[in-house]
C-alpha cells in the first residue's frame, strides 16, 4: 500500500477538487447535529456525538462555556510532551561558550512565571539561540494537542480566534517568544469573558507590547504602530478609518453620546501618546539611576508618558492625570464604541459560521455586544446569542483551514495527537497556516478563497495521505492499534472510518474500493501495518468529502 501512495495522491487531489465544485451546502441540507460541532469544535468524534445527544445544543454550549481555562486532564497530556533541542556547540564571540545539546525536554514554560524566563533574554549569559526562543516553541508543540484533546473545545476554538485578532508573531524575536507563554494564557483566560477587559489584558501584554513596539514608546515622538493596530484590527476596525472623508476631527459625525463614529489619523496620534509609558519590568533602563522591575510583567514607566491634553474621538483628555488614565480611557471608548461591537461581532460570525455573515445577523449580535459591555461574560452572551440565531441553521460553508483539517483530522481518527520536533508546524507552514508565527498584525485569513490555491489545496491532500504516519510527526499511534472487534472486511474497515470522520457510513467509500481495486466483501489483511495503511487511506478520501471539508 505504500507503494502506490504517489498513484493514489492523484486520485485524492481528484477527490478533493471534485468536492470543491460541489456546492458546500451539499455537505449538509440544514445544521445537522454533525455540523453543529465542527462548527464550534475541531472536529465532531464519538464523545462529542454522545455529549451533544445526552445534552442538547444547548446544554452542550452551557457546558462547554462553562469549562475553565485550564483542565488538569490536558495539563496531564501536556505533561507527557518531550519536545527535542539540538544545537552544536557553540560562543557567542566576546568569550561566552555552550555546549552541544540534543535531548528530549517537557514543556514547562507553558505555567511558567514570567520572571523566571527573564534570563532568556539576558545577552550577558551566553546560550544557543534556540533556547531563547524555546519558550515559544513549547506554546507551538501545544496548540494541535490542545486543538485535538482538550474537552473546551469552544474555548480552543475561540483562543485560535483570538490569537489571530490580536495576533503577535511568537518567534518574531527571543522577546515575544519568552512572553508569547503568558500570551497565549491571557488569550485564553479571557476567551469568553469581558472584551474590555482582554483589550487591556492585551495592550499591558509584554509579548504585544513589544511585538508592536510600544514597549519603547516615550513622548516626543510616540511610536504609532500599537495604535494604529489597535483601532484598524482590535476594535474599530478599517471601515471605520475615516480619514479620506473628513481631514479634521471636528468635521468626523458624532454619535448622541458625543463620541466620534470613527477616526483619523489624528485619533492615531493621539491614541500613541496615550500609551507612552506603557513598557516592560525586564531591567530596562528608565532613566538615570532607575531602572524597571525585573518581574516579566507590565509596568508604567511614568517619566516616559506624555502628560499633556489629548483629544480621541472628540473627547477631550485633561492633561496630568492619574497613572495609566490615559491609555484606559481609550480602551473604554473603544470597547463601548458601536463601531466595535461591529468589527468584533462580524468577525467571530466569520469564524463560526460564514466568510461573508448578514449585515443584520451582524447587527444583532453587536447589540448583545454593547447591551453586555460591563458583564464579566460578554463575549460568551455574544457566543450563545449567534447560536441561538435562526441564521446559525444555515448549512456548512466554512472550508476548514489547514490547521483545523489536521486538528479535525486526528480527532476523527482518535490518535494521540504530539510530535517529538515540532515537524507539523512545518508541514502546516507549507500551506501557510503558521501557527503563532504569522508576521503581519492581520493574523490568518478567514475566507474559504484565501485557501483554495493548488499549493494548499495539494498540501491538505498530503495531510490526508500521510498525516498518521510516523515520519511525519504528528502522532505515533497506529491506526490498526485502535480498531473494534468485528471488523473482518473492507467495508467494514471503510465504514468503521467513514463514520468516526462524519458520522455516516458511506461518504467516499466507492472511490476508496474503486481506488484500490478491491471489495467490500474482500477480507481485511492480517498484518498490522496493512490494516493501518488501508485505514489511512479509507479517512484520506473522506477527509476530502464536502462532509469533511465544511464546517
Amino acid at each position: 500500500m505504500i507503494d502506490r501512495r504517489d498513484l493514489l495522491r492523484g486520485a485524492l487531489a481528484s477527490a478533493l477538487l471534485a468536492a470543491l465544485r460541489g456546492s458546500p451546502a451539499e455537505a449538509a441540507p440544514a445544521l445537522t447535529d454533525e455540523a453543529f460541532l465542527n462548527r464550534l469544535t475541531f472536529g465532531a468524534t464519538p464523545q462529542a456525538r454522545a455529549d451533544l445527544a445526552a445534552l442538547g445544543r444547548d446544554g452542550w454550549l452551557r457546558a462547554q462555556l462553562a469549562l475553565p481555562a485550564r483542565d488538569p486532564q490536558t495539563d496531564r497530556r501536556l505533561g507527557t510532551l518531550r519536545l527535542r533541542i539540538a544545537y552544536e556547540a557553540g560562543d557567542d564571540g566576546e568569550g561566552g561558550t555552550w555546549g552541544a545539546m540534543d535531548e528530549r525536554r517537557p514543556l514547562p514554560s507553558l505555567n511558567a512565571d514570567p520572571a523566571s524566563l527573564l534570563p532568556l533574554v539576558d545577552w550577558t549569559r551566553p546560550m544557543e539561540y534556540s533556547e531563547r526562543i524555546r519558550p515559544a516553541q513549547e506554546v507551538i508543540a501545544a496548540a494541535l494537542p490542545r486543538a485535538v484533546h482538550a474537552p473546551a473545545q469552544l474555548r480552543e476554538v475561540l483562543t485560535q480566534f483570538w490569537h489571530d485578532h490580536f495576533n503577535v508573531h511568537a518567534l518574531k524575536d527571543e522577546y515575544c517568544a519568552v512572553w508569547f507563554p503568558a500570551y497565549d494564557a491571557t488569550l485564553r483566560a479571557h476567551a469568553f469573558g469581558n472584551f474590555r477587559d482582554m483589550l487591556v489584558a492585551v495592550a499591558q501584554s509584554p509579548a504585544m507590547l513589544h511585538y508592536l513596539n510600544n514597549a519603547d514608546s516615550q513622548a516626543s515622538p510616540a511610536n504609532e504602530n500599537f495604535a494604529r493596530e489597535l483601532l484598524e484590527l482590535h476594535t474599530l476596525g478599517a471601515p471605520n478609518y475615516l480619514n479620506a472623508a473628513y481631514p479634521r476631527w471636528d468635521q468626523v459625525p458624532k454619535g448622541p453620546d458625543g463620541v466620534a463614529s470613527g477616526y483619523i489619523d489624528e485619533d492615531v496620534y493621539e491614541v500613541a501618546r496615550a500609551f507612552t509609558g506603557w513598557t516592560i519590568g525586564d531591567g530596562r533602563w528608565i532613566s538615570e539611576g532607575v531602572e524597571a522591575p525585573r518581574t516579566g510583567l507590565f509596568h508604567y514607566a511614568e517619566g516616559w508618558h506624555d502628560p499633556y491634553q489629548k483629544r480621541f474621538l472628540g473627547v477631550e483628555f485633561p492633561p496630568n492625570r492619574a497613572a495609566l488614565a490615559d491609555g484606559l480611557q481609550v480602551l473604554d471608548l473603544l470597547a463601548r464604541h458601536p463601531g466595535t461591537a461591529t468589527h468584533v461581532c462580524t468577525r467571530i460570525a466569520r469564524r463560526l459560521l460564514a466568510d461573508d455573515p448578514d449585515p443584520a445577523l451582524v447587527a444583532r449580535l453587536a447589540a448583545v455586544f454593547l447591551g453586555a459591555a460591563e458583564a464579566p461574560d460578554q463575549i460568551a452572551r455574544v457566543i450563545a446569542a449567534l447560536v441561538a440565531d435562526p441564521a446559525f441553521a444555515a448549512p456548512p460553508t466554512k472550508m476548514r483551514r489547514p490547521f483545523e483539517f489536521l486538528a479535525a483530522l486526528y480527532r476523527a481518527s482518535g490518535v494521540k495527537a504530539g510530535g517529538r520536533d515540532n515537524s507539523t508546524h512545518w508541514q502546516l507552514s507549507r500551506a501557510g497556516w503558521q501557527q503563532h508565527t504569522f508576521p503581519p498584525p492581520t493574523g490568518h485569513p478567514d475566507r474559504a478563497q484565501d485557501w483554495q490555491s493548488g499549493t494548499v489545496l495539494l498540501r491538505l491532500v498530503d495531510y490526508a495521505l500521510y498525516a498518521h504516519d510516523t515520519w511525519f510527526d504528528g502522532t505515533a499511534s497506529r491506526l490498526s492499534d485502535g480498531l473494534p472487534p468485528g471488523i473482518a472486511t473492507l467495508g467494514d474497515l471503510a465504514a468503521h472510518w467513514a463514520i468516526r470522520a462524519t458520522g455516516q457510513p458511506g461518504h467516499g467509500l466507492e472511490a476508496v474500493f474503486a481506488a484500490i481495486g478491491s471489495g467490500p466483501d474482500d477480507p481485511i489483511p492480517p498484518e498490522a501495518d496493512a490494516r493501518h495503511d488501508l485505514s489511512a487511506l479509507v479517512l484520506a478520501f473522506v477527509a476530502l468529502t464536502p462532509q469533511f471539508l465544511y464546517r
